[in-house]
């Protein structure tokens, strides 16, 4: 019997099956032959919904801003206007402790003291303004320009002309204002300007013999929203009692 002989060139060797077109390995990313979809309750766990939690960080960063704002807006409600108690009043701008009181003010300043010269006009500006943790938090300044023309010339009458003449040229305030005529010194009058409706000024001219004083009396009451003027009839009895003062020597 002959023993097998295996042929020597492989392709010889006898014929393998070709695949069948539709047959073969599964194509990338196809199930594998005998996967099945997993049950229910199997996989990753769903994501959180996290509205909820933005939600909240939003509404406390509104929170803490407005609570912010309303804690400044109360401490600026509190605090109190005006700062020390200021300097000596010269005799031209002293005022009785009543007038101060009355006024609100209690801090004098000396804006421009009278000139040293023994001739020509002399004008001085004072002012009265608030001492801060004694006048209270509403706002108020009493200031006053002294005209002083009793050394103008040699001549006294000639000196009291110029008086007139500067008291004059303040009625141009009354234009366009309510201005009404008053009995102090030899000639007076109170100006009523427009002001803003947060702001409440008085102006009072009064000249009596060589000496003019321009007054006013100004401010404004704190609100905690938004400030508003003080009642007018309050201005006028200030300026008209300070008017009374310093014409009174």
């Amino acid at each position: 019997m002959n023993a097998p002989q295996h042929p020597q060139n492989p392709q010889q060797w006898p014929h393998q099956p070709q695949p069948q077109p539709g047959h073969g390995p599964p194509p990338p990313g196809f199930p594998p032959q005998g996967y099945q979809q997993p049950p229910a309750g199997y996989g990753p766990p769903p994501r959180k919904k996290r509205t909820g939690l933005v939600v909240g960080i939003v509404i406390g960063v509104v929170v803490l801003v407005l609570a912010g704002v309303v804690g400044t807006m109360y401490l600026d409600y509190l605090d109190e206007p005006g700062g020390g108690p200021g300097a000596e009043p010269i005799a031209q701008c002293a005022l009785s402790d009543e007038v101060k009181a009355q006024a609100h003010v209690s801090s004098f300043r000396l804006v421009q003291a009278p000139t040293d010269a023994k001739k020509g006009m002399k004008q001085t500006h004072c002012a009265w303004e608030q001492t801060k943790g004694k006048d209270g938090r509403n706002t108020r300044r009493l200031s006053f320009l002294v005209y002083d023309f009793t050394t103008f010339s040699d001549k006294q009458d000639r000196n009291v002309d110029q008086a007139h003449d500067n008291y004059a040229s303040f009625t141009s305030y009354a234009t366009g204002e309510q201005a009404k005529p008053l009995g102090i010194g030899d000639e007076s009058m109170i100006l009523i300007p427009a002001s803003p409706a947060d702001l409440t000024e008085v102006n009072l001219l009064v000249r009596k013999g060589t000496v003019v004083w321009n007054i006013r009396y100004q401010g404004h009451d704190k609100g905690f929203f938004t400030d508003s003027g003080f009642p007018l009839e309050d201005a006028e009895a200030v300026a008209v009692k300070a008017a009374e003062e310093l014409t009174s020597e």
